[in-house]
Formats: structure tokens, C-alpha cells, sequence
């Protein structure tokens, strides 16, 4: 159990204090990365304390990526914490998202989760047990450094038919998660390089190319995605890029950029893309554009995806493809890698793609989520507000970026909210320095984690809450 000291006279709140010693207790060694920790009930009795106190705490270092959650299971150290731990603290607080104190009927609008309930817990389990009753003689083998091949075959099957991406086995790597494939790309790229990556854009990526000492600098976005200008005059020999659907802002980069991305790429032959294709799968609007992969002729665009979005986070599988150059240069130099990825959970994925059950249950998952965005865009034209509000991003994804014309600033539009007991972003809490990118003020609206009956409360809430505005 953790023994943690609070002191309710101290000028920083007690979910602070408990975010400082967890932080410590990874940096230490004492916790684990995936050791689980108490439950928030457990936790509060020990301490004495609510447990909206310690709920608040975990949350907080969740956003931060010192812990991931499971469905029904509770909170785990992040494999990638250790590294997090280690960084100047004076650079994470001026990163971390503040989490404040919430009741127990506080809805998020979150953008780092999916509808856990959709999982298909039945066919997993069948699935399992096949793979216990079918693979004793080589599950507690230690698999392969790239991962198992039966895996990376299904991968590459599933590419082909999905985003036409023909790719061999040989060049896939599995991982633990897109953010343990960052940090084995960075190995085999250098980090001596100067990494381009988006801005606004996904902190926890740039935190942990900076993790790995690599200079990265911002290229701000304009309509149609990353600035190629900015791009050619920033000095990268590598760019990070989401054109399938940019986070947070959900730009869709059309054809004419990408050809301009894979001009610059292939103008130098020490250049690289890293195309993060995040939730390419959740498309609701015609055809996903072709990937910079399978445009590329030049071998110089790594692929990366994840089944974080479409299965589960705490699944923890994600993967990448290599240029062959690349793959030659892992196998080479890092096949001495142990996998990252068990291979009781690489096999039972193998039989969830190969047998037709995740291509089933991603046409759910998208039915499922296309249904809950109508509801929020339809209950936000539908309020007194709803000529005020200008949606963006309904194509793809799980999340929408909300412009309000309302005189009144990000900050006080999240303020209104949060007094209503909703937790939503401004978009300008994804930029690492003080942008206006908008002459109003932007919310991003995550709605995947929302059960319809919290969407309609929340989107109530935050809606009536912002009336106060109305001039």
C-alpha cells in the first residue's frame, strides 16, 4: 500500500501532494511501469482522504502519461512513466493540463478514450482460450524482437485491404503502444536529428522524442495541415504528421499537401516522415485519402498505427512500418530487443484479425460513434446557442473542435463549464506557446467516452452554462 504523508495546511491541494509522491515512488523504482495501483475506495480510507480527492490524482497523472486506466480494472503505471520521471519537473508543470478537484458528477468531454462497453469481451475470451488450448508449446516462448510473424502477416493482410498499404511481415514491428514505437524509431533514426512535429499537437509524442535528447521545434498548422514553408525553413531531417486526422484541430490534409510533404521528404536523402495514423479506421464520410506511405516512392515515409483507438488502450499493441532500409538496419542492429508485447496477446490478436471479428467489430465501433457525434452536432445546432457555434472536424475521429462566436475568451468558456460541473478543453491548452489561431475562441469536444444519456447531460450543461454570454 502507499504510504503517502498529506498535509491539509499546506498551501497545495491534497491531490496534488498525492500526484508529488506517486511521481517519486516511479522515479524511485518503487512502482513499476504496468504495476497497478490501489483503487481509488482502498487509497481514500489509507489516507483518510475522498475519494474524489484521489480520483482527481489519478486522472491528473493519467493526462500527464504516468498511468493509463483499464476498464473495470483501475490504474496502471505507464510503461513510458520511467522516462516522464526523469524530465526537468519545471518542464512538466508547465506542460501538464491542470485537473482541479471535481464532484462525482462531473462530465469529461475527453479526447484520450473509447467507449470501453463496446469491447468484445465474449469473442476475446473465445479467442483466448483457443490460443491456451492451441499454442502451450510456444506461448511462454519468448517471440521474436519485430514480433510474432502470424501477427505482423495479419497486420500487413489488413493494410492492404484497408488503407492499400502492400507491405511485407518483414517489414512491421510490434510494440507496446505507439509511444514505445516512438522511442525505437528515435533509436534507429538518431536523436542527434531535428524533429518537425505539429503544433497545436500531441504533447505526449514531444515529450518523448525531448525524453530521448532530440531537438524538436514546432511548425504551426495552417487550413490545409502542416506549414511545408515553415517545414522547409525549419532545418528537420524529420517530421511527425497525423494527415489522416490531425489532433486536435481534425484537419484532413488533402492530396496537394501530401504530394508537397513527399517532395520535401524525398528532396534529401537523409530525410523522414513518420506518418502517425492514429484513427484512420474511424472515418465517417466517404474514403479515407491514401496514406503518404502508399504514395511515397522513395521509402521514406514510416507508418504507424495503433489498436488503441479501435480495441482498447490498455490492449497496449501498436505497430509500424519500416522502409526495408529500416528493417534491414532493426534486424541488424536491435533484433537483440526482447518483444514488448506478450505473446499470449499477440496470438489471440492474430486470430481476431485473420478470422473477420475486428473488420466486424470496427463496423460497429463506427456505426456506434457516428451515431453519438449526430447526437452532440444535432443537440448543438438544436440549442438557442447553435447559430453561434461553428463545427469542425464531423469527417473522421472522435473528437469535434467547437468555434464559438460568443463575446467571451477560451478561458471563461471552460471556467462557465467547469462551475456546471463539465470538463472541456480550449484548443490553445494544446500549444506549447501562447497562440490566437482563431478571432473566437475554440473548444475541443472529445464525446467517445460518453454513454448517450451523458452526452445529452453534458451537452446540455455546457451549452446553458455559456448563455451567460449572449450579448
Amino acid at each position: 500500500m502507499l504510504t503517502i504523508l498529506l498535509n491539509p495546511n499546506r498551501s497545495e491541494p491534497l491531490y496534488q501532494q498525492i500526484c508529488a509522491a506517486i511521481r517519486e515512488e516511479i522515479a524511485s523504482g518503487a512502482l513499476q511501469p504496468n504495476e497497478k495501483l490501489p483503487s481509488r475506495r482502498t487509497l481514500s480510507a489509507h489516507l483518510q482522504t475522498s475519494i474524489v480527492t484521489v480520483q482527481t490524482a489519478y486522472e491528473q497523472l493519467a493526462a500527464e502519461g504516468y498511468l493509463y486506466s483499464r476498464s473495470r480494472a483501475g490504474y496502471y503505471v505507464d510503461p513510458d512513466a520511467p522516462l516522464l520521471a526523469h524530465m526537468p519537473k519545471e518542464r512538466m508543470l508547465s506542460e501538464a493540463q491542470p485537473v482541479q478537484e471535481v464532484p462525482e458528477d462531473q462530465i469529461v468531454f475527453s479526447t484520450s478514450g473509447v467507449d470501453l462497453e463496446q469491447f468484445p469481451f465474449s469473442t476475446w475470451a473465445k479467442l483466448s482460450r483457443q490460443v491456451l488450448s492451441t499454442k502451450q508449446e510456444t506461448l511462454l516462448q519468448s517471440p521474436p524482437a519485430m514480433g510474432l510473424y502470424e501477427l505482423r502477416a495479419a497486420i500487413a493482410a489488413h493494410l492492404r485491404a484497408f488503407r492499400d498499404i502492400h507491405a511485407v511481415p518483414e517489414q512491421i514491428l510490434v510494440g507496446a503502444g505507439t509511444e514505445y514505437l516512438l522511442g525505437i524509431l528515435m533509436q534507429l533514426l538518431g536523436a542527434s536529428r531535428r524533429y518537425a512535429v505539429e503544433e497545436p499537437g500531441y504533447f505526449k509524442g514531444k515529450r518523448i522524442l525531448r525524453s530521448n535528447g532530440a531537438s524538436v521545434i514546432d511548425i504551426l498548422m495552417d487550413k490545409n495541415g502542416l506549414d511545408i514553408t515553415a517545414l522547409r525553413r525549419s532545418g528537420a531531417t524529420v517530421a511527425h504528421v497525423t494527415p489522416s486526422h490531425q489532433f486536435p484541430t481534425g484537419i484532413i490534409m488533402p492530396v496537394r499537401r501530401r504530394a508537397e510533404l513527399l517532395e520535401w521528404v524525398n528532396a534529401g536523402n537523409t530525410r523522414f516522415l513518420i506518418e502517425d495514423d492514429y484513427d484512420s479506421e474511424l472515418r465517417f464520410q466517404g474514403k479515407p485519402l491514401p496514406s503518404l506511405y502508399s504514395m511515397d516512392t522513395g521509402d521514406r515515409v514510416i507508418y504507424m498505427n495503433t489498436f488503441a483507438r479501435t480495441l482498447a488502450p490498455s490492449l497496449r499493441i501498436g505497430y509500424v512500418v519500416l522502409p526495408p532500409a529500416l528493417a534491414e538496419q532493426f534486424q541488424r542492429d536491435f533484433s537483440f530487443y526482447s518483444s514488448s508485447v506478450p505473446s499470449f496477446e499477440q496470438y489471440t490478436l492474430v486470430h481476431f484479425l485473420q478470422d473477420g471479428y475486428f473488420e466486424r467489430h470496427l463496423n460497429r465501433m463506427k456505426k456506434t460513434y457516428r451515431q453519438r457525434q449526430k447526437m452532440l452536432t444535432a443537440m448543438l445546432q438544436a440549442h438557442p446557442l447553435g447559430q453561434y457555434l461553428s463545427i469542425q472536424g464531423e469527417e473522421a475521429g472522435l473528437h469535434l473542435l467547437l468555434e464559438v462566436h460568443l463575446p467571451c475568451t477560451e478561458q471563461e468558456l471552460v471556467a462557465a463549464a467547469n462551475q456546471a460541473h463539465v470538463t472541456v478543453y480550449g484548443l490553445s491548452a494544446y500549444y506549447e506557446t501562447p497562440q490566437n489561431p482563431s478571432a473566437f475562441p475554440q473548444i475541443v469536444l472529445g464525446y467517445a467516452c460518453l454513454s448517450p444519456e451523458e452526452l445529452q447531460r453534458g451537452t446540455e450543461r455546457l451549452l446553458n452554462s455559456w448563455m451567460q454570454f449572449l450579448s
